[in-house]
């Protein structure tokens, strides 16, 4: 029997994990709620059609044969313009397109860390990180994000888990699964931290346009004092509705303290040839066409987080942190009596049809009892799924 490498033994992916027990269900003939996954089209809801529209003219009349492996010069140039309108000056050099914002973590990661390396990563975050670090035998070390304190990371902590073997900090602002939005103050004294021990700083602001209330600045342009070398990875999956385009990306500020690692980076995303070429041509309509889309979006997801907010409310047993940005809520079962998590969502899925994720799939003590739900379903299926939920705890 051909065995498989020990890496595949190490790579586990929370969201996806769950999914597996559902579909046996729906084989049996249950209905599944699914409120696992943040796909904003699974939901109903649709990319813009001036985005549409270009890729569809582009598929027609344009190139969609290899692109250069860094991306379309259309699409870097595109993203060099919105990053520097931000405040954080780009060039389309400093761009790498990638099949989403996951592809560019494991390209930066793959070419940073070696077996036995540290990261920093938050806990709860999102899981993709530690997938990827199990993958090249590298290290998570988890600082510890707290509801008491707004889900808010502490400098102090991420200094205090610093050791010579420590490479990168990832930051994830806003945060998947919480939708908490980190301070500019707090972001600033971790930057400070890097910057001190000579880290490379990944920061994920995939959801930083899909806010309730004023958006966090990006880190690249908090990281001009300290000159920390920051790598932003973002996406349109979330914002334009395409995540099954998988266009993503990655950009580079205060390159000169990472001439190295972005060649390195550069080298690896040849030996993938390219990003699809046909997806690209979203990036600068997305980016420069209208955006009112954006706001109907925000509108409609922050009533149905409103929604969920207050059912959580009248449930006896749950509470929640608001979420002030993304469409995540991580619900805490007050009364779980420190049970695993894990096993509370497969019973909670067996007995009512709801599917959400363990808090611990992002890295939230499982005996914590924390459950992520994605709140982008219609308020008749959000009424469905509070139901059972409630049915469930204190039927």
């Amino acid at each position: 029997m051909i065995q498989p490498s020990n890496r595949t033994t190490n790579f586990h992916y929370a969201i996806r994990n769950v999914v597996q027990a559902a579909e046996k269900l729906e084989r049996q003939g249950r209905s599944v709620i699914h409120l696992n996954i943040g796909d904003p089209q699974a939901f109903g809801f649709h990319p813009p059609a001036h985005v549409i529209e270009a890729v569809t003219r582009a598929t027609r009349d344009s190139f969609t044969g290899y692109a250069h492996s860094a991306g379309l010069l259309e699409a870097r140039e595109s993203i060099a313009s919105y990053a520097s309108g931000l405040g954080a000056t780009t060039t389309p050099d400093d761009v790498v397109i990638t099949a989403g914002a996951s592809e560019g973590a494991d390209l930066v990661l793959t070419a940073l860390v070696n077996s036995g390396d540290e990261v920093l990563l938050p806990a709860p975050g999102y899981p993709i990180y530690p997938a990827i670090l199990n993958k090249l035998g590298a290290t998570p070390r988890y600082y510890q994000l707290g509801e008491d304190s707004g889900w808010q990371p502490s400098a102090a902590e991420v200094r205090s888990l610093v050791t010579d073997k420590t490479r990168v900090l990832v930051l994830i602002n806003p945060s998947n699964p919480t939708g908490a939005i980190t301070s500019d103050d707090v972001t600033s004294s971790l930057l400070r931290v890097a910057a001190e021990h000579r880290l490379l700083v990944i920061s994920d602001e995939v959801y930083r346009e899909l806010r309730f209330e004023t958006p966090p600045t990006a880190a690249a342009v908090l990281a001009q004092e300290t000159k920390v070398p920051v790598v932003t990875l973002e996406s349109l999956s979330k914002t334009h509705m395409l995540s099954g385009w998988r266009i993503g990306w990655m950009r580079f500020s205060n390159t000169e303290t990472m001439i190295e690692v972005v060649a390195a980076i550069k080298r690896l995303a040849s030996g993938r040839l390219c990003s699809p070429t046909p997806a690209q041509y979203a990036v600068k309509p997305a980016l420069e066409g209208g955006r009112d889309f954006i706001k109907d979006f925000i509108k409609e997801i922050r009533r149905r987080r409103d929604f969920s907010v207050a059912r959580i409310r009248a449930t006896a047993g749950l509470s929640c942190f608001v979420p002030q940005a993304a469409f995540y809520l991580l619900i805490r079962v007050n009364n779980a009596r420190g049970a695993n998590d894990e096993v509370l969502v497969l019973d909670l899925l067996q007995k009512t049809g709801v599917l959400v994720v363990h808090g611990s799939g992002f890295g939230s003590d499982r005996a914590a009892g924390y459950l992520r739900m994605v709140y982008l379903a219609d308020e008749q299926t959000l009424e469905t799924a509070f139901n059972g939920i409630s049915q469930y705890l204190n039927g």
